[in-house]
């Protein structure tokens, strides 16, 4: 502990440690937390009178040192506030740290200010808890893509549940490890989201296959033999630029927030909460979900109706032979349409009247009318239309350095080339390439920036640019307006929300020495202008979030994922969408062969997501084979009882006897539905505990693939438990659950 300096200079001084106090406790419902007078939790005390000793929760800003007096006392409110100077001698700079803990119903939550004396800097913050795992039996779990283990650690009860359910070529991007098993700790390294950019390992063009990434910044500590958990959560409120969390065997958690900006021109402020709960992996993620509702839920409800298998293709529906049942029968619901309508990316809606022509960047032509037509024709038959939207890519064939001599043309005829549109008008916008990542020295600290190359040499842009930002506004004013059949937009590509604007400042970021301006920041600004139009309107907002941050969706009502074939992203794209729709891509039929349809679809429905259907003409992604179709049809139904669901985070809520099968619970229209998966025997006991609003006599329906009739479930009450017997069929069944009155 960090003693107090006796050398007041002053009767101010003297004041000041006249009303310091000593440690205090600070007591919420469940929870007793001591906390010593530098502002380091030092002990848990439980409700059940078991105390977790010691142990260390502190923030602290790295390389920085304590200097005078450290202030802490009990405000009026019952909370403690702590407040210190910090020295960073390397870089000359300092700061005020304040650490506020409140009591809360539920938490101790604690709010953190940093606020910057002289010129800017930055370092890394970091909160770290290290927790006493004597016993060896304590175990974490959090939002990640996949557990990271030490299989000579994990002992004979979890090799089976951790296996990895793969494809028999052993494609490492098709892995799949279940996500809701602790694990004991190991030491690992998390990135929130995406690993954070640097000069030496850019990774432009980020997928999100890999196994460290969390997409949730939370971490919740579990003991084995008993019910109880503990829960750090950090908000998705902060103004959180990159995030790492960091595990070690000893028992160490550290969330480390990155390229923050400290001035006294920017006062930071991060908080994080301190939760006791059940033994239950769901108990922190329900925590996260109602204290923070607006990152988990839809803000249209419109959306929910679009959960269903999906298509990302140009087709029209024109032809004769499309068969609008076999695709009901596959459950799919929604078109993202790849139409590539645009004359080039970025310009969507070019500025011509409605009926008037332009080269369509497929080749062809095509009128605003047209595009309509197009929506008008999937909603006259039952289905949703998702215009392409993007808002980090712009162009194709861009020329660098651009024409000299290019004569400046009027608005009317500007747009029609993207070369002229770009230079002059958008040109601050232009997301560019750091100087230290420049090889050519003829192209160091040019007038224009170099820009980063993407698809069919278009360029990646900065959506913060007050003028770009403003022309993808208006760009969804349009769309509004003059496509009433389309349900809204999908915004394709976060991963270009990694990287940093060196030549543009948003005031918070700081990355290498420097201001800078994080995409993360520019979307978070536009972010809200595309909600108020879309929304306004009655539209949606879905996104192809390479980035998994749950942070980033504060205004997306869904996710279509185009990468949950890989195991990894599937999981981090069902933990951000607990209740929203989540549509999933299939790359190609061949990977629904090699993992095995029934694998396959089970993986799926366990986590609650819908995989992209086979369609014509879909781009780059599953089309249409008996074989493959088959298992859609066969699983339809099924997938089904999905639409509109919630993931259920009630405390044991529901288990299946003896581990036999995998099973999720979700709260849907009328009732509950209940994927059972991967059972290992024909027959399996699934327990439910206390579901709310489930009076006894309810119905219990289980649907199979293959067949279409479902079959009804006897079961019996235990106390305030349900215990289903569930025959499996090909090791699955999906419960349909609902009361006689259909009131849940």
């Amino acid at each position: 502990m960090r003693k107090f300096q006796k050398k007041p200079t002053s009767l101010l001084l003297l004041i000041v440690l006249t009303f310091t106090c000593s440690a205090i406790d600070l007591k919420t419902k469940n929870l007793t937390v001591g906390i010593s007078n530098d502002g380091e939790i030092t002990s848990i005390l439980r409700s059940d009178g078991i105390k977790i000793a010691p142990v260390h929760l502190t923030t602290d800003l790295a390389g920085c040192k304590v200097e005078g007096v450290i202030h802490s006392r009990k405000c009026e409110d019952g909370s403690f506030l702590v407040e210190k100077k910090l020295v960073n001698d390397s870089l000359r700079a300092s700061c005020i740290l304040s650490e506020h803990f409140i009591p809360t119903k539920n938490s101790i939550h604690c709010e953190l200010t940093i606020r910057g004396e002289g010129e800017s800097w930055g370092t890394r913050i970091d909160t770290r808890m290290t927790y006493p795992i004597k016993t060896g039996k304590a175990k974490i779990w959090t939002s990640w893509a996949s557990p990271q283990f030490d299989s000579l650690q994990i002992g004979i009860s979890l090799p089976h549940d951790l296996a990895k359910i793969k494809p028999p070529d052993g494609d490492k991007a098709h892995y799949w490890i279940d996500p809701l098993i602790p694990i004991p700790f190991v030491n690992a390294t998390y990135y929130y989201g995406a690993p954070y950019f640097q000069y030496d390992n850019m990774a432009v063009g980020f997928i999100p296959n890999l196994e460290n990434l969390i997409c949730i910044p939370l971490v919740s500590i579990f003991e084995e033999n008993e019910d109880a958990g503990l829960t750090i959560a950090l908000s998705p409120r902060d103004n959180i630029i990159n995030l790492t969390m960091k595990t070690t065997s000893d028992g160490s958690v550290t969330f480390t927030r990155l390229h923050n900006r400290i001035s006294k021109r920017n006062t930071l402020t991060f908080s994080f909460d301190l939760i006791l709960h059940q033994n239950d992996w769901r108990c922190g993620l329900a925590w996260m979900k109602s204290s923070y509702p607006e990152f988990f839920l839809p803000k249209n409800p419109l959306a929910n109706q679009m959960g269903g298998t999906a298509a990302y293709s140009s087709y029209s529906m024109e032809s004769m032979n499309f068969d609008v049942a076999k695709m009901k029968r596959m459950a799919f619901t929604v078109n993202w349409q790849a139409s590539f309508d645009f004359p080039y990316m970025g310009m969507y809606l070019p500025p011509v009247q409605r009926n008037e022509k332009w080269t369509r960047f497929g080749g062809d032509q095509i009128t605003i009318a047209g595009m309509d037509d197009f929506a008008g024709k999937y909603r006259g038959k039952g289905f949703y239309v998702l215009n392409y939207f993007n808002v980090t890519e712009f162009g194709s064939k861009v020329k660098y350095p651009p024409l000299s001599g290019v004569a400046r043309k009027p608005d009317s005829e500007i747009w029609k080339e993207c070369n002229d549109i770009l230079y002059t008008k958008f040109e601050k916008a232009i997301l560019p390439v750091p100087e230290a990542c420049i090889k050519d020295p003829k192209l160091k600290n040019a007038p224009i920036p170099v820009p980063f190359y993407t698809w069919e040499d278009g360029i990646a842009m900065d959506c913060g640019d007050s003028v770009y930002s403003d022309f993808l506004v208006e760009q969804a004013r349009r769309h509004v307006a003059e496509i009433p059949n389309s349900f809204g937009i999908c915004i394709d590509r976060f991963d270009w929300f990694r990287m940093f604007n060196e030549r543009a400042d948003d005031g918070i970021s700081w990355f290498e020495g420097k201001p800078v301006r994080s995409l993360v920041t520019s979307w978070k600004k536009l972010s809200p202008k595309l909600s108020t139009i879309l929304h306004g309107a009655n539209k949606v907002i879905f996104a192809n979030n390479h980035d998994k941050r749950i942070d980033l969706l504060g205004d997306v009502d869904g996710l279509f994922d185009e990468f949950t074939y890989c195991g990894n992203s599937l999981n981090l794209t069902a933990f951000m969408c607990i209740a929203k729709p989540a549509l999933g891509w299939t790359d190609n039929a061949e990977t629904v062969r090699m993992e095995g349809g029934d694998s396959f679809f089970q993986k799926y429905l366990y986590m609650g997501i819908f995989p992209m259907c086979p369609f014509p003409n879909n781009d780059h992604s599953i089309t249409q084979s008996p074989d493959v179709d088959r298992f859609y049809e066969d699983y339809g139904p099924l997938m089904k009882l999905m639409q509109g669901r919630e993931w259920v985070l009630k405390s044991h809520v529901i288990s299946v006897g003896d581990g036999l099968a995998r099973v999720n619970l979700f709260k849907i229209k009328g009732g509950y539905s209940i994927p059972v998966v991967y059972g290992r025997k024909d027959k399996v006991e699934v327990v439910l505990n206390d579901p709310d609003g489930l009076k006894d006599g309810f119905k219990c329906l289980a649907w199979y693939p293959g067949s279409g009739i479902p079959v009804n479930i006897e079961y019996r009450k235990t106390g305030k438990r349900f215990i289903l017997n569930v025959p499996l069929l090909r090791g699955c069944a999906m419960l349909e659950l609902k009361n006689n009155e259909y009131e849940l």
